[in-house]
């Protein structure tokens, strides 16, 4: 693999806004400064306590969603003898289903034998009810679970941590504590809580509140999917803080932690690309995927890509839009939509890449690649420059754009963040020390026989 094939990868991976790598970046950033934070300012019990609960989570947060859907697909969608790889937004629309259908090549991605025709027929026989509703379980079973997977972790990591420190107690006493029956405290609420298994409903959290409505946004894009996780992580988080100080400490670094990885990297990558449009005449709009592609840049140097544009019936029915796809291969629309993959495609039998008809075809983002095409070819015409210029100027700022977003959120999220929660502490305990071991020792001490 050539270095520019390694780049271009690199940057379509990052600056990819439905990708979850940009946002598993970030998030080990902040967990891995806010881990080191912890050791260095509340100490070895704090430490094991925040790199338990951070890791913990980014591995549940990261493998959580993708296992539970596997293990249903396993499981669920072999029962029903469906093919999960079928997508329901196809189904939920009678006319791209019948055109899906009709035009159906190649094998399943997911498949040595079944063709995507028998995929798409097996799901359209009750009209795709069953597979519209069977995906949509999937959603919500594989979120639910998570968010359950991640409340044990929670509860588990706070008895490690109190044994932890009676034990050292233990050590440095020599003697034998037993916990009082009058304790009472709010932290050691939880604690007894979770020995008893009994449940306290104010801190059990709502998943059937995160889970009620499940728009197609979140079913879809896994960044929203993603979100939806952190949001339920956040409630589980405050509603299980073991005093009042670690709730506003989590408040404050999760309320930081979602803009920042969520909202503002966009913010930036969005400002930048207006400022590289309007004030230095390079529109970089466009996936770096096209803008490195050999075929893209033979149609803007010999001035195709309007007259393409054009022969796509954009304003037309569905059926001729998805049509011209098929019979277009080489427009450099359809090159472009193929290689940002808003057309998916799969090998045929005779080892040739056909249009993935069981693969959803988003034509609000069809039309807006049209639209930054367009705008690339008018700023290309306007540069008076070798094409290979221009596009080498932006494809640079493409790259300083998305490794910006990248940049500052990691310096805000692995720096600013961090020194803010130990900030709030000192200000409010009057020291950086693990609080929370210190109350675990003050209530213990009142066992002492």
């Amino acid at each position: 693999m050539t270095i520019q094939a390694i780049t271009t990868k690199i940057i379509s991976t990052l600056g990819n806004k439905d990708s979850l790598i940009p946002i598993m970046v970030k998030d080990g950033v902040d967990s891995t400064s806010l881990t080191y934070k912890s050791f260095k300012e509340g100490g070895k019990v704090e430490g094991m306590d925040r790199a338990i609960d951070e890791f913990g989570t980014q591995a549940i947060w990261i493998g959580g969603i993708p296992f539970y859907k596997k293990l249903i697909d396993w499981t669920a969608y072999k029962s029903a003898k469906l093919n999960p790889d079928v997508d329901p937004r196809i189904l939920a629309n009678k006319e791209y289903a019948t055109w899906a259908l009709d035009n159906a090549k190649g094998i399943m991605s997911n498949s040595k034998t079944q063709t995507v025709k028998d995929a798409l027929a097996d799901c359209l026989k009750d009209g795709g009810q069953k597979a519209k509703n069977l995906y949509k379980g999937k959603i919500i079973a594989a979120t639910a679970l998570t968010l359950a997977t991640f409340f044990l972790l929670t509860k588990t990591k706070q008895k490690n941590t109190k044994n932890t420190v009676i034990n050292d107690m233990k050590n440095e006493m020599k003697d034998t504590f037993t916990l009082s029956p009058q304790d009472n405290s709010e932290i050691f609420s939880n604690f007894n809580e979770f020995n008893s298994g009994k449940k306290n409903k104010e801190n059990t959290p709502a998943f059937k509140g995160l889970l009620k409505n499940v728009s197609d946004a979140v079913m879809f894009n896994p960044v929203h999917n993603m979100k939806i996780i952190d949001a339920g992580i956040t409630t589980e988080r405050l509603a299980c803080s073991r005093n009042k100080t670690e709730f506003f400490e989590h408040a404050i670094k999760e309320g930081s932690f979602l803009f920042f990885l969520y909202k503002f990297g966009g913010m930036i990558e969005d400002g930048i690309n207006k400022f590289s449009s309007k004030v230095l005449k390079t529109p970089i709009d466009l996936p770096i995927d096209v803008l490195m592609d050999g075929q893209f840049t033979e149609a803007l140097k010999n001035g195709k890509i309007s007259a393409d544009v054009a022969k796509a019936p954009l304003t037309k029915s569905l059926t001729e839009k998805l049509n011209f796809i098929i019979e277009n291969p080489d427009n450099s629309l359809v090159q472009a939509a193929k290689k940002s993959k808003i057309v998916s495609t799969v090998k045929d039998k005779a080892g040739n890449a056909v249009v993935d008809t069981s693969k959803f075809i988003d034509m609000k983002a069809l039309n807006s690649l049209a639209q930054n095409m367009t705008l690339m070819e008018e700023s290309y015409k306007t540069a008076n420059i070798p094409v290979k210029n221009f596009l080498n100027k932006a494809k640079g700022l493409k790259v300083a754009s998305v490794m910006a977003n990248i940049g500052i959120s990691c310096v805000i999220l692995g720096y600013l963040i961090p020194k803010a929660v130990y900030k709030y502490r000192e200000i409010k305990t009057g020291t950086t020390k693990f609080h929370v071991a210190e109350d675990i020792k003050k209530y213990k001490k009142k066992g002492i026989q």
